[in-house]
């Protein structure tokens, strides 16, 4: 852990770059939990870098709806969430095959693309003072006494504290466990009456192998983000004409709702090996704090893992401005996430079983508020335990 908490960047004799300049805390990737980790710790002084793989904004596979616990954090970031210009979410749809059960969200949700939500998190971040280095991949993380030295392609840098905030990609030496599940995201431009009838929505449609989740984000376009099982993929194809079609054949909804819609792009985007359930428990080193899907990785379904990358990398921020280990804050936060991922795990195993997913959304049809129940049971809760006042801070 840093040998004392760091508040203010001072200059010290030992800040000798070594291939590039040196900063107090590295954030390995400029994702949620990365810019969110640079954004906390650079207003309130500390000298922070971000080395993010893209050359500039990109899409992302990631579902794009933010819960209320989202919108608070990254209110506390200080993002204005309305003037993203986001589609409000009021209702959420439940369906598999022909049965359908809906339900109103107990808080109101908004739907914004992860380009924007990322790039607005990574700006800000650069205007309190981080250094964002674009187009910069991070080959390796080497813990000394104290410090960490970070190794790109192109030089070797050093700080005292880094999160591990690459996301779905894994660092070399940092492994997680292999899943047999792919992640795909396809945005849609969608005709004006079907777009009537996604507004206010967001819709859950399981089928056979996996599930999909659709809804609006600015500018009404339709986000689609699934997850689909690597044997299924393999029976169905991976291109967008192949896996719509084999929507379309299980969910007469899913037709219903991308009728005249043209894809934004030529192809899905996609990500495999995604391990739901992966707490990483074992830690790193002292120094180094993983963040988002490199500590945690949530079922998608849920909704909030938005939630927790911003949560993991502002709490990330304030161990290292309170001297507190890596090793620490991970128990912290695995602790606080056990029941929600308990709850989460169970949801995704019914959903995963076809008897069971139909016999849960005709009891929700019955009693919609057993959905708002669910839907509250598998927020990210204890934001106070996790996420200190700024204000409050000395």
């Amino acid at each position: 852990m840093p040998s004392k908490p760091l508040r203010h960047s001072e200059p010290r004799s030992d800040d000798v770059p070594i291939g590039g300049a040196t900063a107090d805390a590295i954030a390995v990737g400029g994702g949620l939990a990365g810019s969110a980790f640079a954004l906390e710790l650079a207003r309130h002084g500390v000298s922070t870098m971000v080395f993010e793989r893209m050359r500039g904004p990109h899409h992302k596979v990631c579902g794009e709806f933010l819960s209320d616990r989202a919108q608070a954090l990254l209110h506390y970031l200080g993002v204005d969430v309305a003037a993203l210009g986001g589609s409000p979410v009021e209702t959420l749809c439940l369906s598999s095959g022909a049965t359908r059960a809906s339900a109103r969200l107990p808080f109101e949700a908004v739907g914004i693309s992860r380009l924007l939500l990322d790039e607005t998190l990574l700006q800000a971040a650069e205007r309190a003072g981080a250094k964002i280095y674009r187009a910069t991949s991070v080959e390796r993380l080497e813990a000394r006494v104290q410090r960490v030295r970070v190794q790109t392609a192109g030089a070797s840098f050093e700080c005292r504290a880094a999160a591990l905030a690459s996301g779905k990609h894994n660092i070399r030496g940092l492994p997680r466990p292999d899943a047999p599940m792919v992640g795909f995201k396809m945005h849609l431009h969608t005709a004006k009456a079907a777009r009537a009838s996604l507004m206010r929505m967001v819709h859950l449609i399981a089928f056979t192998g996996g599930y999909l989740g659709l809804c609006l984000i600015e500018n009404g376009t339709l986000s689609i983000a699934w997850i689909v099982s690597a044997a299924v993929l393999t029976s169905i194809g991976t291109s967008w004409a192949a896996q719509s079609a084999y929507f379309a054949r299980q969910s007469p909804f899913f037709e219903e709702l991308t009728t005249g819609a043209t894809p934004a792009w030529e192809k899905p985007l996609a990500v495999a090996g995604l391990p739901y359930g992966f707490m990483r428990s074992a830690t790193i080193a002292e120094t180094i704090y993983p963040v988002g899907d490199q500590l945690a990785v949530i079922p998608s379904f849920s909704g909030d893992g938005t939630a927790l990358a911003l949560a993991s990398g502002i709490a990330a921020a304030q161990a290292v401005l309170n001297g507190e280990s890596a090793s620490s804050f991970q128990r912290r936060m695995l602790a606080n996430y056990k029941p929600q991922f308990r709850r989460a795990l169970i949801l995704d195993r019914v959903i995963a079983d076809a008897r069971l997913r139909r016999a849960g959304i005709v009891g929700a049809r019955l009693f919609p508020s057993i959905v708002t129940m669910l839907v509250s049971a598998t927020r990210l809760s204890g934001l106070d335990r996790l996420i200190t006042s700024a204000d409050a801070r000395t």
